[in-house]
This record gives C-alpha cells, structure tokens and sequence, in this order.
C-alpha cells in the first residue's frame, strides 16, 4: 500500500515545489513543470510556508514606459547595432506616424534630443530600404510635416545635438520636395519650416540663402515672417554685421523694418540672453529709424530694467509708457499699477512704503470714478521680484499684503511661493506649497527644474523623510509627470540604499530611456559609484550590478572592468568572472574585453586562488576570435594557474611563450621560475632555463637571481642555493641580502 508520504512526494513534484527555491538547485522559477491535465489552470507555481499560509507571488516587473512607436523604434537601433534583423518596415512606419501624431496632439509636449535621434535613424532606414519602383517610401506627407513642425518649437538640451535637428529637417524636406506636384500646400509649408529650423537653430547663414533663392524664384511662397526668423538667427550666433546687412536686404526687397520685428530681436536680448547692452542698442536703433517701440517692446524693456537695475535707463522710457501708450481704462490702469510697484520695489521702496503706495493708487482711481481694485496679478510681480533676489522673507510680506487686502492666491502665487522655498531651502514649505497647486486643474510647470530640484533636495537630506518622497512620487506618477536626470539619479540612490530594487527598475525603465546618453551618464555614474563603494555590501552590489547591466547596455569596457576589479577586492571572484563573461559575450567588439583586461582578470583569480573561474575565463580566451594573446597576457595566465596551485600548466604556459613572436620578458622569466619552486621536478626546467640565460649572455637582475634561487630552495636543493648565495656577488654582482 502506498504511503502518505510517496503521495505527498509526487505531488510535490507535480507542482515542483519539491524543495525550496533558494536551497536547492531545482528552481521553480527556472524550471517550469512538463504540461500536465491534472495540474491546476494557473500559471503561478504554489509552495506553503511552515503554517500552511500560501506564499506571495513575486511581483512582475513593469515594462518600459514607452511613448507610442519608440519601442519598435529603439529596436531598430538595437538590431543595427548587433547586425540583427531589423522590425518590418510597416511596423517602423507605424511607429514613425504614432509618435509623430502623438506629441502634435499633445502639443505641450517636447521631443527630446534621443526621440530626435530615433526619427532621424528611422527615416534613413526607410529611404534606404526603399526599393526603385517606390516613389515615396511608407511616411505620408503630413506625417513628415507634422514632424517639422514638431523641430520647429523643440528645444536641444545640448548644443552639440542642434545637428540631429537640422539633419533630420533637411532630410524631410527633401522627400517632401521630391514629390514636387504632389505634396501640394505641404510643400510650402515644409519650406517655411525648414528656414524656420536652419536660422533659430544657429544656421542663419543658410536659412538666409534659403530665402533669398525662393523669395527671387517666388516671393508668394515665403512667409514674410521668415525674414525676422532670419534676423533673430543672426542675434542668436552674435553677428551684429549680418543683422545690419540682413535689415538692408530685406528693405531692398520691400520688407520694411517695423516696429514688429524690431520687437522679435529685443524679445531675444531681454527674454533669451538678457543681454541689456544689446537691449540699449537696438532700442536706440529702432528709434533712430523712426519706429515706434510697441507696447510690448516697451514692457520688456522696462521689466529687463527692473531686474538688472537699470533703472536710470529705464526711467524716460516708463514716463513714457506711462503717459502716451496706456489709457485712463480700469486694464491699463491695472499694467500701469503694476509697473509703478514692480519700479518701486526696485528703487528700494520698503514693504510699509509699498503699501501706502498702493492706498494711494487706489485712492486716486476712486477719485477719478473709474474704482479699481488690485488684484493678485499685482502682487506676482513683486514675490517674483524678491524671490528673484534671493529674499524669501520679502517674498513672504508680499504675499502677506495680498492677504491682508483679500486677495486669494491663485495658481501662480503658489508657484512662485513653491520656487522660491525651494531655492531658500524650506523644502517643508515647498512641499506645503506643492500640495496646494495638486488640486488645481492646469499645467503645473513649463519646466520640470522646480520638482527635480525639490526632489534632489529630499533626497539629500538627512534624515530621509522617506514618506514625504514617496507621495510626491505618486502624485507625480498620477499626473505622468516627467522627471529629469538629476532627480531620477537622487531617487534611484535612494532606492538602491533602501534595497528597493523593483521600485529602482520602475523608475529606470519610466524615465532613463528618454534622456540622451549625456544625460543617462549620469544616472549610471550613481550606479558606479554605489558598485565602488567597500561600505556597501556585496549582496547589493551585486544586485545593483545587474539592474545596470541590464538597463544601461551602452556601459563602456572600462567602467566594466572597474565592477570586475571591485568584486576581486571584495574576495568575490566568482562575481568579477560573472562580470568578465558579460563582458565577453557582447556583440560590440568596443566593449568586449581587451588584453588587458584578460591580465586583470587572470591576476584577481590567481589571487583568490578560484580553479573554476579560471578554467571558465580560460576557455573563453581560447574561443575569442578578438584577442591576440601576448606576453603579457600569458605572464597574468601563469600567475593564475600559479596562484590554483597548479605550476604544472604554468610551465605549459611558458612553452607558448618560448615558442610566440615576441617571446619571454624579465617578469616572465621570475614567473616560471616561481612556478618551478612548487612544480614537480621543476629543479631541472629551472635548470635548463638558467642554462639559457647563461648561453645567450641575458642580463641577470636580482630578480631572476632571486627566483632562481627560489626555485631551487622550493627544490629542498639548499647545498646548491647557499653556493650560488656566496657566489652571487663574484659572479652576478650582487650582494647577499634578506630577500636572498
């Protein structure tokens, strides 16, 4: 009769959980059951605990968080970087189309400098791939328009990556030219963004020449607007003599210098550059040709004034705006009460000063009929201003007066009240702050730099406030915010320190894919340096050694071959050969291993003295095709077997030196001699190889004198080592010492 026993065996094995996963070579995770009838329906492999409660399924890792159409995007760059088969061409069409229609739908999103880079690669594979009977080759032409459209309003975070931008511009509008006829409108409207793109994207000399072809060919098909674009180029590289020269050609060609676009090159020097020598000289410039700044030229003007101190310039142009461009109308009394504050608050007015002041202007509204009321439009402009100056306190008396007047906070203040927390560090403030925006339905931030540096913040401070850090992520997540680099690497720090490995893979595979690789440097340096650290434990390292592996494909040889160097330190040379085998079985031949780091690697062993790593780094040097091994090579390869207490093969090491091109040096002769110290008869290969040195007249130093005598001493040959001892000054010239 069977036992319970056996039956309980087999249905142990039925559902593989025979042993425990962690103690026994059968892991259930690795080794699923052979298809059963009997077995349950579900997937997940059952084991009890001691009480008989089930155990928790391990939780699933989250995929990437793609955008639409990156991912089969990213695998065409991952197949022609391996030389593997590339995605269908329909399913890169596809992809090409939803990303583009994606973010023109999404318009407040910007295309970041990788997403750029992956267009451009998709666009070359499918001009490439296109056969000779295909006129166009899978992209409609509003997809290519779209995606001009989309260059003409992203901004590269690095100035190096502007090429990719205007590569990939020129690249459309060429196929979109090439259909001639065809394209229609499209195609006027790809020439005006091309021109676009070349002059604000630091290539005015081109944009101009664009210009000027189509504009004497067919000036209907130029937006006249092209030519201030072209202008404002020239102000963005700092060539004032193409600036006067472009004004010239465009007055010769019947496009007056107006008050517009004289606007559009002081909107650059006061928004962009700041620049307020600039600013005096084209203002002036404007007014010696007879334009008439508009208002908007003037506001810029005076709010760049207000926040350079350059009041005594400003002063003539605020009478003025005051006097002759605003009306006694309750919105321009508004601009202007905002003017005079901002102006006094400037000039160095007390917060008591500033609210008389505005007793008065309301007084005086009354007395007019008109009564105005402030509002807190008005008190923005002087939080911002003291935020500006690094006056926290100032900023919180202004927001105070509004307070005081009934004036309710709106989106904006608590922006501003959450910036300038931040940057006086009440991180307990910025928080409050934030909380107060969540709730309000709008964009929360045109830059992602305020919640980065919150974050950042809170997660150097000590102590970690660990649960203020988590519900700001989940507020963030919910809102799908995107983080930058410099909060994704605080976090993942974080996260590795707390061992919260599957929270650090969500935010890596959430945000790092989007960044550029300078960008993503600096995640991975956080990686590397937490692998570096000896406080740190081995288990984690090791951990987060494989979430970087697996997450940070581009991790050059050397920042590799430092990880391997960092487990032989830590007397885990079965983790550095892991390392070293990774290394080896990469498909870029730049981050496979080089000679060099096959003499680290067999050194570290023979240190740890691992036969089995060895024999595993061994065999890979016999299979790769790369590496040509040297002498220097097989001098670590002979330490190593030295080092595995086997000085046998060391010596068949030495023979592969003997017999190669550029033969033995000094160290490999001390090498062998130290392997025949311990090696079975090796008094007779030393020996033989003294008799060598001595036949071709080789320079003896004290080392090799010193390990020959060695490996006659390991011989038990003491007679023979204490005559060559005496002699050794006679006939060597060196005299006995403690290392003798």
């Amino acid at each position: 009769m069977r036992s319970h026993l056996t039956r309980h065996v087999f249905r142990q094995i039925i559902y593989s959980a025979l042993h425990s996963e962690t103690l026994c070579w059968f892991n259930p995770r690795l080794h699923q059951p052979l298809p059963n009838r009997t077995c349950l329906p579900s997937a997940t492999v059952f084991s009890r605990a001691i009480f008989g409660f089930a155990r928790s399924p391990a939780p699933k890792e989250k995929p990437p968080n793609f955008d639409p159409g990156c991912r089969e995007m990213l695998e065409l760059n991952h197949a022609q970087a391996k030389h593997e088969r590339p995605p269908p061409r329909s399913a890169l069409v596809k992809a090409f189309s939803a990303f583009v229609m994606d973010r023109h739908v999404r318009q407040r999103l910007s295309v970041d400098d990788s997403q750029i880079a992956l267009l451009l690669m998709t666009l070359r594979y499918l001009q490439d791939t296109r056969t000779a009977e295909e006129t166009v080759f899978g992209l409609s032409v509003e997809d290519m328009v779209n995606t001009l459209e989309l260059l003409k309003v992203s901004k590269s975070k690095e100035p190096e990556e502007l090429d990719v931008h205007i590569t990939l511009a020129e690249a459309l509008y060429e196929e979109i030219d090439r259909l001639g006829e065809m394209a229609g409108e499209d195609r006027v409207k790809a020439l005006n963004s091309l021109i676009k793109i070349l002059a604000l994207k630091r290539r005015p000399e081109e944009a101009q020449k664009l210009l000027e072809k189509h504009w004497q060919h067919d000036s209907s098909v130029i937006d006249p607007n092209q030519w201030k674009n072209v202008l404002v180029g020239f102000a963005l590289v700092g060539d004032q003599d193409k600036m006067f020269n472009m004004i010239e050609m465009m007055e010769a060609r019947g496009v007056p210098f107006n008050s517009h676009v004289h606007q559009a090159v002081i909107a650059y020097y006061t928004k962009t550059t700041k620049d307020v020598e600039m600013t005096k000289i084209w203002y002036e410039i404007g007014m010696a040709r007879g334009i008439e700044p508009t208002r908007r030229t003037d506001l810029l003007v005076l709010t760049l004034c207000i926040y350079s101190n350059e009041l005594a310039w400003g002063e003539p142009i605020l009478r003025s705006f005051l006097d002759i461009k605003l009306q006694r109308t309750p919105n321009d009394i508004k601009v202007s009460w905002k003017l005079i504050l901002q102006w006094a608050v400037a000039k160095g007015k007390k917060f008591e000063e500033v609210d008389r002041l505005l007793d008065l202007l309301v007084q005086k509204s009354q007395e007019e009929g008109l009564n105005v009321r402030p509002d807190i439009d008005m008190i923005n402009p002087l939080i911002k201003y003291a935020a500006s100056q690094n006056d926290a306190y100032a900023a919180e008396r202004y927001l105070a007066l509004g307070l005081k007047r009934g004036l309710k906070p709106d989106y904006k203040t608590s922006l501003l009240q959450f910036e300038y927390r931040i940057q006086s560090g009440d991180l307990d403030g910025a928080k409050a702050a934030y909380d107060e925006l969540k709730g309000k339905e709008y964009e929360m931030f045109d830059s992602i730099a305020p919640l980065d540096r919150l974050l950042v913040a809170l997660c150097n401070r000590r102590p970690l406030r660990y649960a203020v850090i988590m519900e700001l992520i989940n507020d963030l997540k919910e809102r799908n915010t995107r983080l930058g680099p410099d909060a994704v690497s605080a976090l993942a720090l974080v996260h590795l320190q707390r061992g919260e490995l599957q929270d650090l893979i969500e935010l890596i595979n959430a945000h790092a894919y989007r960044f550029s690789p300078k960008q993503r440097t600096s995640i991975l340096s956080v990686f590397v340096t937490y692998c570096l650290d000896r406080s740190v434990l081995t288990a984690k390292v090791w951990d987060a050694y494989n979430i970087l592996r697996r997450t940070f494909p581009e991790v050059d040889s050397q920042t590799r071959t430092q990880m391997m160097s960092a487990f032989f330190e830590r007397g885990r040379s079965d983790m550095a050969t892991h390392v070293f085998g990774h290394m080896r079985h990469l498909d870029i031949p730049e981050m496979r291993p080089t000679v060099d780091t096959y003499v680290l690697c067999f050194e570290g062993i023979g240190k740890a003295a691992d036969p089995e790593s060895l024999g595993l780094v061994y065999n890979m040097l016999k299979l790769d095709n790369i590496v040509e091994p040297d002498t220097k090579l097989y001098n670590s390869l002979m330490l190593a077997h030295l080092g595995c207490r086997d000085p046998e093969e060391s010596l068949r090491v030495w023979k592969n030196i003997m017999l190669s091109r550029e033969g033995p040096t000094e160290n490999s002769i001390q090498i062998v001699l130290r392997a025949c110290e311990v090696a079975w008869n090796g008094d007779r290969q030393a020996r033989d190889i003294w008799s060598k040195l001595e036949r071709f007249e080789i320079r003896i130093t004290k080392g090799i004198f010193t390990a020959y005598v060695g490996a006659l001493a390991g011989q038990s040959l003491v007679d023979e080592c204490l005559d060559l001892i005496n002699k050794a000054e006679e006939e060597v010239g060196y005299a006995p010492d403690v290392q003798l």
